[in-house]
Order: structure tokens, then C-alpha cells, then sequence
């Protein structure tokens, strides 16, 4: 891996980060800080299953319930998601189509390395948007009163990046493979919006339940980390997935000609 390339290429990605963790931490700060006011009162609303699905349960009478259906079923994996996909689509296919990658290129850096360091970059900004969703969990569930761990709030995090890493693997292999961002970025964000709806809905069809285990949103989510803590093996899965990704998108990048 190339160090100078992977800090360049996280800074250039610094400021969308540091804007959307600032406004994560705000929102969760609000979130909290609503739910001794209409927690309760909206936890006696019934809910269709299906809505209840999408929304992580919406067991909104519960301190649980309210950040898992507030921030942990959309708020959280729309924001890591889309930097991620967004920044993985710009550092692989956007300097390609910008024509800057030549330049780049004409450095002392092998593909495979190149590849790798923007993959590193990606990974960066993965782990500081987690890290501010853990931050913003404990400001507001403390502004809500208090009620979940430390602990299982980490883990929401920690699952929250895992989700991260593997969705902006997809898009780092799209751009590899084709130099579009464009494609990279609509694939990507499809693939996660269908998996999250795939989550949602399969487990209500008992003949289709399996393709769950297809969705990168139930090794996140499935598990539900703010009440059981971390998911080993969701990890374990997502990791796998990332790396093997990460593999290809080096493959089909040191093997395709690229155009500037």
C-alpha cells in the first residue's frame, strides 16, 4: 500500500465526512433528547408488520426500540452508505474519467497498490463515521435518560462499519472494473437498497426467507447489536466479502486499459 496515496485520498474526502459525522452526532443528540417528550406515546401506535420491518422493528416505546428504528434501521446505514459508495465511485472510476489518473500513474505506484490505498482511504472515512454514530448513541440515549449500554452501543458501531466497508468494496470493484462512476455508483447504491428491502420483506414470505443471507443489511442489522451486542460471525461474513472484493477490484484494475 502506498501511504502518501491513501492520505491524499482521505483528505480529499475529509470535509463530506467531517460534515456528515457532525450532523449524525446532531441528529442522535435530537433523537434523544425527543423521546421522553413522544417515545411512549408513539410506542402505543400499532404498526403494520411489514412498515415495522423497514423501520427495524418500530418498537418505538422503548429507548432500544426508538434508536433502532430512528437511526440504526436507515439513518445510520443511508449516511455510511452513501459516503462510502460515493467516495469509493470518485477514487477508482471518477479519476479515470477526469483524466487525472495518468498522472497519478506516472508515479512510482503500482495498480494493485493504488487500488489498495484508495481502499484504505474509503476504509478511513468508514470507521470515523462509525465512530461518530457511537458518539452521538451515548450523547443521546443520555439526553433520553439512559438505557442501553456502552457496550452495545459500540456494537451497533462497529456492525455500522463492517456494513461500511463492504458496501464501498462494491463500488471500489465496479470503478476498477469499468472506470465509470457513474455505474459504480448507481450498482452500488441499488445492490444496498435492494438488499435492505430484501431484509425487510423476506423474512415475512416463508418460501424466499434464505435470500436475507443475501442481503449485506442483515449481517449489519439482523442480529439487532443494540440489544444482543456484536454479531461474530455477521462480521466475519462482511469482512470476507470485503476483502474478497477488494481482491477483484485489484484484478480487474491491474488487467484492463484504462483511459487517462
Amino acid at each position: 500500500m502506498s501511504w502518501p496515496t491513501a492520505r491524499l485520498a482521505f483528505r480529499l474526502r475529509l470535509p463530506a465526512a467531517v460534515s456528515a459525522s457532525v450532523g449524525l452526532i446532531a441528529v442522535m443528540a435530537a433523537v434523544g433528547a425527543l423521546f421522553p417528550a413522544i417515545g411512549h406515546s408513539i410506542g402505543r401506535i400499532s404498526v403494520p408488520k411489514g412498515v415495522s420491518n423497514l423501520l427495524g422493528g418500530a418498537d418505538y416505546g422503548t429507548i432500544t426500540g426508538w434508536f433502532r428504528s430512528e437511526i440504526a434501521a436507515i439513518y445510520g446505514p443511508l449516511v455510511i452508505g452513501a459516503l462510502a459508495i460515493t467516495g469509493a465511485s470518485a477514487a477508482t472510476g471518477g479519476e479515470e474519467e477526469d483524466g487525472v489518473l495518468a498522472v497519478v500513474l506516472a508515479h512510482p505506484v503500482e495498480r494493485a497498490r493504488l487500488v489498495v490505498s484508495k481502499a484504505a482511504a474509503i476504509g478511513a472515512v468508514v470507521v470515523l463515521i462509525a465512530l461518530s454514530t457511537w458518539i452521538g448513541l451515548i450523547v443521546g440515549v443520555a439526553l433520553a435518560g439512559g438505557g442501553i449500554s456502552i457496550a452495545h452501543m459500540a456494537a451497533l458501531a462497529v456492525q455500522l462499519a463492517f456494513f461500511g466497508f463492504a458496501t464501498g468494496a462494491v463500488a471500489i470493484a465496479l470503478g476498477a472494473a469499468n472506470g465509470r462512476r457513474s455505474v459504480a455508483t448507481g450498482i452500488a447504491a441499488a445492490l444496498a437498497i435492494v438488499g435492505w428491502l430484501i431484509s425487510s420483506f423476506a423474512p415475512l414470505l416463508s418460501g424466499v426467507a434464505w435470500l436475507k443471507y443475501l442481503s449485506f443489511y442483515y449481517y449489519y442489522a439482523g442480529h439487532d447489536p443494540l440489544t444482543r451486542g456484536v454479531d461474530i460471525l455477521g462480521l466475519v461474513v462482511l469482512g470476507v466479502v470485503t476483502v474478497a472484493l477488494i481482491a477483484i477490484a485489484v484484478f480487474g484494475f491491474d488487467r484492463r486499459d484504462l483511459r487517462g
